[in-house]
């Protein structure tokens, strides 16, 4: 049995739910600032221990797992203090917001001798683990392209109060769903171009940053990248262009995935073509309606990490994942700045991470 200590109580309630259904999860701990916040979930989740205070949640040797859902900028200094616990980690995403940290997070998880996972949820829906399946076992051949995308209509901001006021940095909060995705399929990405606009809606809001992006990558493979993530427009039909979706194309046969509406297709020499569909009708995806929370994807990333703990595996996405994530975020945000070609290489080699 693992013992969770879960900070964060907004978008940490995926998690409570997650675990709630798992038979080798168990929530020990719950911690929040906001006491109303605490109490909702104490209550929903009938959970025993509360706390506003990260220290005392730390403290308890029955915890194995902390599971931090606070904003970005605190992510770092809430992994360290949690290694320096003894505890493993799961993350989410993006895993740190600057990579100013990154070597001192990784000699704090060499140190501790600790495993973290980066909740990089968009691996875990059911339609690209299939994708991903498939990839592995060579049916589509060598990758030429990868495709993806993740959009959302955030014109009256997002459900926390950072997102309201504008505070959302969405190149690292929205764009890291699709890019992680173009990482996990092509692999290091050698270098990549983009450009970003802030809406309307945005300037409205008063935020200062860029809320949608394209970008065109490529792998160090030789594979080209595409990935887009709209945050300041209306939603399109789902049944025309879906939320969230990625499209391999290779030289023996492509694939696309999409979420939420849980659709997989292929397309293989040889092969007929097919589409299956993953229905949620019992919703153990999305419990309470609409798709915001990711009860399901989270449910299938604990499978994953239960079970490279009882191996003693590194999980992925681990540490270094999270790591080259947000660096190939960092070259997109000097390409868009620079409006030219940034070489992912050039800001490892700034923050003394060459070597991941």
């Amino acid at each position: 049995m693992l013992k969770a200590g879960i900070l964060g109580l907004g978008e940490g309630r995926s998690a409570l739910a997650a675990i709630s259904s798992m038979e080798n999860w168990q929530t020990r701990w719950i911690c929040d600032l906001d006491q109303q916040l605490l109490d909702a979930r104490k209550s929903e989740f009938s959970i025993s221990r509360t706390t506003t205070d990260y220290d005392e949640m730390l403290a308890d040797p029955e915890v194995d797992v902390i599971f931090i859902y606070t904003p970005d900028p605190f992510h770092a200094d809430h992994i360290l203090k949690a290694f320096s616990a003894g505890k493993h980690v799961f993350c989410t995403k993006p895993l740190v917001d600057s990579l100013e940290k990154g070597q001192e997070l990784l000699k704090a998880q060499k140190a501790s001798g600790k495993e973290l996972i980066v909740g990089h949820t968009s691996r875990f829906y059911p339609t690209t683990m299939q994708q991903y399946s498939d990839f592995k076992e060579g049916r589509l051949g060598e990758i030429v392209s990868c495709e993806t995308h993740y959009n959302s209509d955030k014109r009256l901001g997002s459900a926390g109060k950072r997102g309201k006021k504008g505070e959302v940095n969405w190149l690292y909060s929205g764009l890291c769903h699709p890019l992680d995705l173009v990482f996990w399929f092509l692999g290091p990405i050698k270098s990549v171009s983009a450009m970003s606009v802030l809406s309307p809606a945005g300037k409205r809001l008063g935020s200062r940053v860029p809320d949608s992006f394209h970008a065109v990558l490529k792998a160090e493979t030789g594979a080209l990248g595409q990935v887009s993530g709209v945050y300041g427009a209306a939603s399109t039909v789902q049944e025309a262009h879906p939320q969230s979706g990625c499209i391999l194309r290779g030289d023996k046969g492509s694939s696309v995935a999409s979420a939420p509406q849980f659709e997989y297709s292929t397309n293989l020499d040889g092969f007929p073509q097919t589409t299956s569909s993953f229905p949620d009708d019992a919703g153990e995806y999305f419990p309470w309606g609409g798709s915001k929370y990711h009860v399901g994807e989270t449910r299938n990333l604990l499978v994953h990490f239960a079970e490279c703990l009882q191996r003693q595996q590194s999980p992925r996405p681990n540490l270094k994942d999270g790591l080259k994530v947000v660096a190939i975020l960092k070259a997109i945000q000097l390409s868009m700045e620079s409006n030219c070609q940034v070489e992912v290489s050039d800001v490892l080699r700034k923050y003394g991470l060459v070597d991941l």
